[in-house]
């Protein structure tokens, strides 16, 4: 007879959200996590779309420590000298508001509450030494020699996964799967964040940006309000930062933060927080098989994560692969069945929702990000178009065919080159 039904390793997002479910159906369930409190270790944190919690904890948006919720919502390429963004407030958003800003410092340790409300047993700062195995079957976790016995193990251990690394569940990360994302807090009074940001008391943005004013490096970047703070860092691919071997990333994030569209909005903050985090975005190229006998992967394990240079996402994919994890766990202790064929079930509940889904949708998205035009070429051509056209010089006005051709010529773009890479842009993203 195993010591509990289940055990998760991991209390981020994805293991939390196991817990719970399967907590809330009467398995016996313990969540350990390496940290203390729960989850503190997790860097990962900007917007949380809450419509996958509401299925485990209703009363989310009234009980959780949530920033603020995401009213407007901005995309924009930067360039040396300029800023281009689509700015995108709506009511609609303040009409259904299952966006909110986090710092996952205090939304973590709240989540792993609620799984010991609904009744697991938490036990934070726990490393696991390895996973435990009969037969070829995973049967539990080891600990300071120590064997903890459970009918499933669900791991839900972060980007680094090293106990399915170690236990060959997956192979080691390669550089192409994941970015190292850098983020900083800087402390901003609430007032100065609602009169610089033009928000209620409430309301928050979040912004994405291509950064076109890195020659070395294709990076993204990113900005938050809270209540009283500013989440903003950058993205890099990891390939791409072994390969320069010169550029670093702490001077990638303050490029960043002395950008003229930038400076003025963080202006008087301090920093409060500074730290660095890999970021899965290797696609659906990276997902390991993700059950077998006695254990199922999820959340950033898995390599859940989706990033197309304007859009990060990761989050809700954590919360909906736990909850798919632990109801397959519930229906397999029903059937008294936690084989791999019976956990198989896990893979189909994912292949029916949105998670593999969109990483199937966009399994080609690698081939436009890392795409070097899309960040050093375009962005100066759409300064480019944008001066002609909007910068009264006494010149005569040009047909915007135009423009773009002597645009293209000027950043020695074939028109050949720039529609074979528009139109794989349009096919992919």
């Amino acid at each position: 007879m195993p010591d509990y039904d289940a055990i998760v390793v991991g209390a981020g997002n994805a293991g939390s959200a196991a817990a719970i479910t399967m907590a809330q159906k009467g398995l016996s369930v313990l969540l350990v996590d390496r940290s203390d409190p729960p989850g503190a270790k997790n860097l990962s944190g900007g917007v949380l779309w809450g419509n996958d919690l509401a299925r485990i904890l209703p009363k989310w948006q009234s009980e959780a420590p949530l920033e603020r919720f995401i009213q407007d919502k901005k995309i924009g390429f930067l360039t040396d000298k300029s800023s281009i963004i689509i700015d995108f407030k709506t009511k609609i958003f303040e009409e259904n508001k299952v966006g909110y800003t986090v710092l996952r410092s205090k939304f973590d340790p709240w989540l792993a509450k609620k799984a010991r409300e609904a009744g697991a047993t938490v036990i934070p700062g726990i490393t696991v030494e390895s996973l435990a195995k009969k037969d070829g079957k995973i049967i539990g976790v080891e600990e300071s020699g120590d064997i903890v016995t459970a009918s499933v193990v669900i791991l839900a251990e972060g980007i680094n996964p090293r106990l399915c690394i170690e236990a060959g569940l997956r192979g080691p990360l390669q550089d192409w799967e994941v970015s190292v994302g850098v983020k900083e807090i800087i402390k901003l009074s609430p007032q100065k964040i609602e009169d610089r940001f033009n928000l209620s008391s409430s309301s928050g943005m979040a912004s994405e940006y291509i950064l076109g004013n890195l020659e070395e490096l294709n990076v993204g970047a990113f900005f938050y309000t809270n209540k009283d703070s500013i989440s903003l860092g950058i993205v890099a691919p990891m390939e791409q930062l072994r390969e320069n071997g010169v550029t670093h990333t702490y001077d990638i994030i303050e490029q960043f933060k002395e950008h003229p569209s930038i400076a003025p909005l963080i202006d008087g903050g301090t920093v409060a927080e500074y730290g660095a985090h890999m970021i899965p975005e290797g696609g659906l190229e990276m997902v390991p098989k993700l059950y077998g006998d006695g254990y199922m992967i999820v959340g950033d394990s898995a390599g859940f994560g989706f990033s197309n240079g304007l859009v990060l996402q990761g989050m809700n994919y954590a919360f909906l692969s736990g909850i798919l994890a632990g109801e397959t766990a519930v229906e397999a202790k029903g059937k008294g069945d936690f084989s791999s064929d019976s956990l198989s079930m896990y893979r189909q509940k994912l292949e029916n929702s949105y998670v593999l889904k969109d990483l199937k949708t966009f399994k080609d998205i690698r081939k436009v990000t890392n795409n070097k035009n899309m960040y050093t070429t375009y962005p100066k051509m759409l300064e480019s178009i944008l001066l002609e056209m909007l910068w009264e010089r006494g010149q005569p006005k040009k047909k915007v065919r135009d423009i773009l051709g002597s645009c293209a010529a000027d950043l020695k773009m074939s028109k050949l080159k720039t529609a074979t890479d528009f139109y794989y842009i349009y096919r992919r993203m």
